[in-house]
Formats: C-alpha cells, sequence, structure tokens
C-alpha cells in the first residue's frame, strides 16, 4: 500500500516537473513512510511512496525497473494471488530478484501485457512506463479500493494517488466543480465519475488507460455480469461460497509484517473473524467502542464474537475529540460527508500502534444483498404504472414543503418499490435536490444515478440485480472503500477486504435472489456460513450503523459554527454557495426535526471545512470541533 505520482510531457520535460512530483510525494508521505523515490528520464517522471507488506526488503523498493530495464512501474496496492501467478511466470523462464507482488505484476505485464488484468486478484492502481516504445499503461482496481487521479492535455499527463497528490502536478487554475458540491450535499459523497476540481479526472473502477504520443485510451478490462443465471442447491451454493471466503482471508492474510482485523459486531465482519481465526491463531481483533450511545455501540456483540472464536480482542473507546480530526483528514483529500470516516480514524489510529495491515467486512452488504433493499424487492415486485409513479415521484419532489414527513409514515421503502420502481426509490434517497439546487449558485446539476440505471440494462435482466449493481458503483466505491481508504492510509495503516475479491462477486452475479435469500432473509447465505462459526441467533441481532450524533452536533456546535462560516463569505465570495438560502435553511432545521435536511447541513459544513483547509490552505489546527 503506497502512494504514487508522476508527470510526462511529450514535448520535453522541465526540472519544474520533477520538483512537482517530489512536492506530490510530500504531501502524500503519510501513505508510504518506509521509504521514497523516483525515476526520470527524457519525458517522464514517476514517484513512489512505499507501506512497506511483502518483501520488506529495500530491493523491492519502487520505481521497480523490469531486468531489462524496458519497463519501469509505480505500484499501489496487492496482489492476493501474486505467488499462483509467480509459479506460472517461473514455468515460462522467468526469474525473480524478489519476493514482492510488484515484481510478479512488472513481469506478469512484460510477458502477457493488458491480460495480467484477468489474470490478477487484489485491490490496485498502477503505472507502467514502456522506455523502448515510449507507452504508458495505467490500471486500477475492480471495485476502486485503490484510488487514481490523473489529468491530461495535448503534450501533458500527470497522475496521483489522490487529491493532495494530483494538485502540485497541476499547471492549469483549480476551478471548484459545482456538480461536485451537488452530489456532495445529495448523495454524502462525489461519485466517481465527478471531481471537486475541474480538470481533473479519476480513472474508473474496473478500467485501464492507454497513453502514448498519439492520444489517448481509457477501457473498462471488469464489470459485474448479472446475467447467465444457474441452477445449484442451496447446499453447493453455500459450500461454494465459502470455500471462496476462505480462499480469499487466507491470501490476504498474507503479509511480512502483523495483520489484525476490524471487527464491528456486525455479520460481515464476524464472518471474516471466524474464518481469519481459523487461518491464523494468534489474530487479534478491533473493536471500536461507544460508551452510552446504543444506536452505534457494538461492544458486546464483539465480545460474543471474540469470546466465542476464542480471539484476542481490543476495545478502543471512542473519544468526543476525535471529531478533530476532521479537518486534518479533509486537508489531503476530497470531501466526503460520510461522518463515520471520523471513527474509522480513530480505530485506524489505534491499529496502528501494532499493525500495518487490517482486514474489514467492507463489501459485503453489497456482495449478498444487505441494507435492505433486495430484501424489499423480494417481497415487493412492481406492481404499479405510470399513474402511481407520477404521483408518488410528485410526493417525493416536494416532500420537504409537507408539514409531516408522508414519506416515514406511508410511502417507505416497500411501498415504493411496489408502486413506484426502483428509480423512484433512488430518488426517494436523495437528499432533497430541490433544496440544494437553491443552496448551491445557479447550474445544470444532473443526478448520476440515472446513468448507473440506464447502465445496469446492460448487465443486468432483473430489477433486484440493478439494486446490486448500483449500488456497487455508486455507494460502495465512491463512498464506502473511498473512506476506508482515506481513513486507514492517513495513519499507513493498509486495509483489506475479502469479501471483494472478484471470484465471490463473478459466482454470486449468475444466483438469483431466491438463491441469495431463499427464505427472505437480508444476507441470508452469509448468514449461514456465519452460523458454521458462531450461535445462529447472534446473526439476528438488529443491524447497527457505524457512526457519530452528527445530526445532533448540526443542531447545536456544529451549527453555530455553519453559521458561522456562511457569515464569513468565503464560498459565496468564489460564486459557488448562495448564503441566504443556507442560513435560511439551518434555521428550518433547528426548528424541524428532518433528517434529511440535516445530512444537507453537515454536507455544507464538510465542504466549508474542506474549503479552508484544503483549497485555502489554511491550518487545520485552527479549526476546532470539540
Amino acid at each position: 500500500m503506497c502512494g504514487i505520482s508522476g508527470l510526462l510531457n511529450w514535448s520535453k520535460l522541465q526540472q519544474k516537473a520533477i520538483e512537482n512530483v517530489k512536492d506530490s510525494l510530500i504531501n502524500m508521505d503519510y501513505r508510504g513512510p518506509n521509504f521514497s523515490d523516483i525515476y526520470v528520464d527524457d519525458k517522464i517522471v514517476l514517484g513512489h511512496n512505499r507501506l512497506s507488506i511483502l518483501d520488506i526488503n529495500e530491493r523491492s523498493n519502487q520505481p521497480m525497473q523490469s531486468k531489462d530495464g524496458k519497463f519501469i512501474i509505480v505500484f499501489n496496492g496487492e496482489i492476493y494471488n501474486f505467488k499462483e501467478l509467480k509459479n506460472e511466470l517461473v514455468t515460462k523462464g522467468i526469474n525473480f530478484r524478489t519476493t514482492s507482488d510488484t515484481e510478479v505484476l512488472l513481469e506478469g505485464y512484460q510477458l502477457f501485457g493488458e491480460k495480467i488484468l484477468q489474470k490478477i486478484r487484489g485491490m490496485f492502481s498502477f503505472v507502467i512506463w514502456d522506455v523502448t516504445n515510449q507507452e504508458l499503461f495505467a490500471a486500477r482496481d475492480r471495485f476502486g479500493e485503490k484510488p487514481f487521479y490523473y489529468f491530461h492535455d495535448k503534450d501533458a499527463f500527470g497522475f496521483a494517488s489522490n487529491l493532495s497528490g494530483i494538485v502540485p502536478l497541476c499547471e492549469f487554475d483549480l476551478v471548484i466543480n459545482k456538480q461536485a458540491i451537488y452530489e456532495l450535499l445529495t448523495y454524502q459523497n462525489i461519485d466517481n465519475k465527478t471531481c471537486i476540481y475541474s480538470g481533473i479526472e479519476k480513472l474508473q473502477p474496473g478500467y485501464y488507460l492507454k497513453l502514448s504520443k498519439h492520444g489517448i485510451e481509457t477501457k473498462q478490462y471488469w464489470n459485474p455480469y448479472y446475467k447467465n443465471k444457474i441452477e445449484d442447491s442451496s447446499v453447493s451454493i453455500e459450500n461454494t461460497i465459502h470455500n471462496l471466503l476462505q480462499s480469499s482471508v487466507e491470501e490476504q492474510i498474507v503479509a511480512d509484517v502483523p495483520v489484525g482485523l476490524y471487527l464491528s459486531g456486525g455479520t460481515d465482519s464476524s464472518v471474516i473473524a471466524s474464518i481469519a481465526s481459523k487461518i491464523k491463531k494468534d489474530v487479534v481483533a478491533y473493536t471500536l467502542t461507544m460508551p452510552g450511545n446504543s444506536k452505534y455501540d457494538e461492544t458486546e456483540e464483539s465480545k460474543i464474537v471474540s469470546q466465542k472464536l476464542g480471539i484476542k480482542h481490543k476495545l478502543i473507546k471512542l473519544e468526543d475529540s476525535c471529531v478533530n480530526n476532521l479537518p486534518h483528514i479533509l486537508k489531503t483529500i476530497e470531501p466526503i460527508a460520510d461522518a463515520s470516516i471520523i471513527p474509522n480514524m480513530e480505530i485506524a489510529k489505534e491499529a496502528k500502534t501494532n499493525f500495518k495491515v487490517m482486514l474489514s467486512g467492507d463489501g459485503g452488504d453489497d456482495i449478498f444483498g444487505g441494507y435492505k433493499a433486495p430484501l424489499n424487492y423480494f417481497h415487493n415486485s412492481f406492481k404499479g404504472n405510470f399513474l402511481s409513479k407520477k404521483v408518488i415521484n410528485t410526493v417525493i419532489e416536494n416532500s420537504f414543503n409537507y408539514p409531516f414527513n408522508v414519506l416515514n409514515y406511508k410511502l417507505n421503502d416497500k411501498r415504493i418499490f411496489k408502486w413506484a420502481g426502483i428509480e423512484t426509490y433512488y430518488n426517494n434517497h436523495l437528499l432533497f435536490p430541490s433544496v440544494v439546487k437553491k443552496i448551491i449558485t445557479k447550474g445544470n446539476y444532473h443526478n448520476n444515478i440515472k446513468n448507473y440505471l440506464s447502465d445496469s440494462n446492460e448487465f443486468c435482466d432483473r430489477e433486484e440485480d440493478k439494486l446490486l449493481y448500483v449500488g456497487i458503483k455508486t455507494k460502495l466505491a465512491s463512498d464506502y472503500l473511498f473512506k476506508m481508504d482515506a481513513a486507514n492510509m492517513f495513519f499507513s495503516v493498509e486495509s483489506r477486504a475479502p469479501f471483494l475479491d472478484n471470484r465471490i462477486i463473478d459466482y454470486t452475479s449468475k444466483l438469483s435472489i431466491e438463491q441469495l435469500m431463499p427464505n427472505g432473509i437480508d444476507k441470508e447465505i452469509l448468514k449461514n456460513i456465519g452460523a458454521k462459526y458462531l450461535p445462529r441467533e447472534f446473526f439476528d441481532l438488529p443491524k447497527k450503523g457505524f457512526s457519530i450524533p452528527y445530526v445532533k452536533y448540526m443542531k447545536n456546535q456544529w451549527g453555530n459554527l455553519l453559521e458561522d462560516f456562511i457569515k464569513e463569505g468565503i464560498s459565496s465570495d468564489l460564486g459557488l454557495i448562495n448564503s441566504d438560502e443556507v442560513l435560511n435553511y439551518l434555521a428550518v432545521f433547528r426548528k424541524n426535526e428532518s433528517n434529511k435536511l440535516g445530512k444537507i447541513m453537515y454536507g455544507l459544513f464538510v465542504f466549508e471545512i474542506w474549503l479552508r483547509v484544503f483549497h485555502l490552505k489554511r491550518n487545520p489546527e485552527e479549526i476546532k470541533l470539540y
């Protein structure tokens, strides 16, 4: 797990480009504190910050050159099946100088070219420079666990692992993209197809990029495919998935440094902990405790798991002061309004004292049908018509103006699925777009969910599969995985997600909703597997979130701070935010209970902090949230 950076110029590489890449690496030093270096020739400079995980010997430092010097790689991530691939390459006469996965990836690319992407399993973003042919190849992993930012014009190309890394490479003016603000306020994250700065792009998950003097090309090499369903018995399905999970955990627990795991007490992390405990006898689990907050605290559930499995268990108390970390991380990344990034940072900070690698349960809901969405469809297939769709959409669009929240009492998710379908369901989960459009200054804003739903028609036949597809493409990639990478890497910790082994989704995507949950229980197959290790009733406990009561904070001290930010006038002077509208809606929020409006206010709060510490480069220490 590392930080990568680079600049290419077809005309002439200036000395300033080298200095810019060095500055980029300095901005991302926490991503790879163990070693830093650059490679330079007359066209390109490649930079790498290393967090040593595999073959911690200096022989595996990067940038790494192939034995013949014809290829140079900078690589961020892990190739979990590198031993298997290495054996294949050895049979073809290739000798290795290191025991790292980096060299396996480099030699594999030299032999197979872009087809290497079909062979590797892992999380990654990497760049390989072909010295002889003057061509650049870059790729990002299937789900988007590892970020990749880039820009391109006629002569120049620059890339980096995160926003603080790409900015020093940009020779153009950084203009804030108002579409990104719209997404931040309506989705609580910025989509993978959008960047907070115009002119900077993100390589999409499951895509690769080729660059030469003749131009740039991006191409998709993988996508979840929910057609071509298979018939199989429940026992066979369960055994297949169980075996795949065991294989995934066995691969991902491999490291030349200590490996621990995050244990929330929920189904996903408990299953990973159960399997890991059978493979690695001295595994240690970390749980974040929130005393006095029964909505989020999972201390008792995690204790049950650790005691039943006989694993070491460390409880980390979440202190109120942890919120002061928010301005510091926003100085390094795009803004994100998922408040769980704050407790995620806190537990990563504690894990860092003993571990460089932590396993997590990320992806379990998205692969196996959590969040109740597929379950709602399972029980409520579409039975509406054009009129019912129109009426319900009208109610949703005007819901902010209703004196009572009719959606909470009448139009719950189940009824929306039944009478208005999947697109209306997503409309209901947006955060008052009509309000957001008043808060942001005039512009043309679009809902990316519609595009993903349209795309899903090529890969899905059934509506419930579209729920899984869109969730993987949006919330998982742009929120959960972005958040985990940012929070963990901020403290130089590598977070691995065994559920995101592509072999698992390549199999589960062939199963119908009835096979995934034959008795109408969300994540039923996963819970059945968990019951092989833990009491079955444990998996019937209600799901808890992993966050902080940020909406409550927005009613009090954070609301006061947001008001101060708005009155300072920075965002309005930049032509981004309508101050009067914000103050009006903040007053409405304080008088009335509205979770959606509270989330919008929190999104604004995050943006105003980011504007100061990232865009204007103010000291994060000046912003005290507690």
